[in-house]
């Protein structure tokens, strides 16, 4: 979001007086993608109690939201925002409220102004009437966060330019400490955000974090970005729904906690006399009924169904799949894609999976002992690649933002010492003697 001081040294906008319309469908219901529930998902406890939209209204994101002529198809960016617009509208079983977002003013203090289904994808299609000055990116976050205090349960999917230059030009420094401050309102361990980049034709006035004159576009690409802000569960559960059209973006995810299906295969390629027992807390089990040895180990072969998770984690984990043995001596002899797989054809038992992975174990504790399978947290290089500390000839550097490595780094500080800061999936297995 271009911040409101740099708006107000170019002085071109108008306030956003008339802006703000009726909540006309602020609480009708929407839907979450429906379907049983697969085997590692959420807990009926994690359920989605309201979906915020909130859309940047500042002059700086004229360029994306514009009138277009009878035959055109409108930009990338109307046609992604508008489509995650009907999405929502069209989904039922959680609330949805929809937000402008622009800066607070005596006449109008209000950062978040409540608006409809209707105005809300009508500014997308044809532009803002009105445009706003725009308000800081810490600020927009607090206040998003205020939303869901007041409603646990709720999931935010804001829109912005997020192009944050602080007030004072001689603070860039701190933009890490600034975003990493106005998250920490919540805690940690009950909070995710995902980031969703993707690039537009702009057309019209850019105006660069940087502060230097703006400049005039004519349908060069620039990035945009969705950031869906909530419980980690219930971040999971919208990146893979409502986010689904955007599964080959570039993505960046801060503790949000995917639950990808998986379970022991035990008819194939397995060692060993074993057989699933009940679940444990949601945890997969598996019960050995002859006792295990170094020279009679057991081989177990596991199904993960990833394709949830985001496109750089299915890639990573036939090579950066990892076990933590616990109190055992297991090891992961081998992971590999079911589409490597010639005995996968005509077994619809493993076309469900994406991956499979085969766990060889020599010991199993008389107390039992909770293996994990794990991946390391990719790092995302878009994002290095996407960020600029000096945005003044945009058309030709080409799609930049300005300090978004510093945005992000304060995301990642707030994170740091979440599990999901090395972690990216955690699979829980628990081994145990028969009765």
């Amino acid at each position: 979001m271009i911040s409101a001081s740099i708006l107000r040294k170019y002085a071109l906008l108008l306030p956003l007086s008339g802006l703000a319309v009726a909540c006309g469908s602020g609480g009708e219901p929407v839907k979450i993608a429906g379907g049983k529930p697969a085997a590692g998902a959420p807990a009926a406890a994690d359920k989605i109690s309201q979906i915020n939209v909130l859309v940047d209204a500042s002059g700086g994101m004229q360029g994306f939201m514009h009138a277009n002529a009878p035959g055109e198809s409108g930009s990338n960016f109307q046609q992604t925002v508008a489509a995650l617009l009907s999405d929502v509208n069209g989904q039922h079983g959680a609330p949805a409220a929809y937000y402008f977002v622009k800066e607070a003013t005596g006449a109008d203090p209000r950062i978040l102004v409540p608006t409809s289904y209707g105005a809300l994808t009508g500014a997308v299609s044809t532009g803002i009437q009105k445009p706003a000055l725009g308000t800081e990116l810490p600020l927009m976050l607090a206040e998003a966060l205020k939303l869901h205090a007041k409603r646990p349960g709720t999931v935010s999917l804001i829109v912005s330019d997020f192009i944050y230059s602080p007030k004072n030009s001689g603070e860039t420094w701190r933009v890490k400490t600034d975003v990493k401050d106005a998250l920490a309102t919540a805690d940690a361990a009950q909070l995710a955000v995902s980031v969703f980049a993707n690039t537009s034709a702009y057309r019209g006035n850019f105006y660069p974090g940087n502060r230097t004159k703006p400049q005039a576009l004519r349908g060069d690409k620039l990035p945009y970005y969705i950031w869906v802000v909530g419980a980690p569960a219930l971040v999971g559960q919208v990146d893979g729904t409502l986010l689904k059209r955007l599964a080959s973006q570039p993505q960046a995810h801060f503790n949000t906690k995917f639950a990808p299906p998986y379970a022991a295969l035990d008819h194939f390629q397995n060692q060993g006399e074993w057989y699933k027992a009940e679940p444990i807390a949601g945890v997969p089990a598996l019960s050995f009924t002859k006792s295990v040895s170094r020279k009679e180990p057991a081989e177990v072969v596991f199904g993960l169904d990833l394709k949830a998770v985001p496109a750089e984690w299915q890639k990573a984990a036939a090579q950066g799949l990892r076990l933590d043995a616990a109190a055992t001596d297991a090891t992961l002899l081998r992971t590999w894609p079911v589409a490597q797989e010639p005995a996968a054809a005509g077994k619809p038992y493993l076309q469900q999976y994406t991956h499979l992975a085969k766990i060889k174990l020599g010991q199993v504790p008389g107390a039992g002992a909770l293996l994990h399978l794990t991946l390391p947290r990719p790092q995302p290089a878009w994002v290095a690649q996407t960020s600029t500390a000096n945005d003044s000839n945009i058309a030709k550097q080409g799609p930049k933002t300005f300090l978004l490595a510093d945005v992000m780094q304060g995301v990642a500080d707030y994170f740091a010492g979440q599990p999901s800061a090395q972690q990216a999936l955690d699979l829980p297995i628990r081994v145990q003697r028969a009765d």
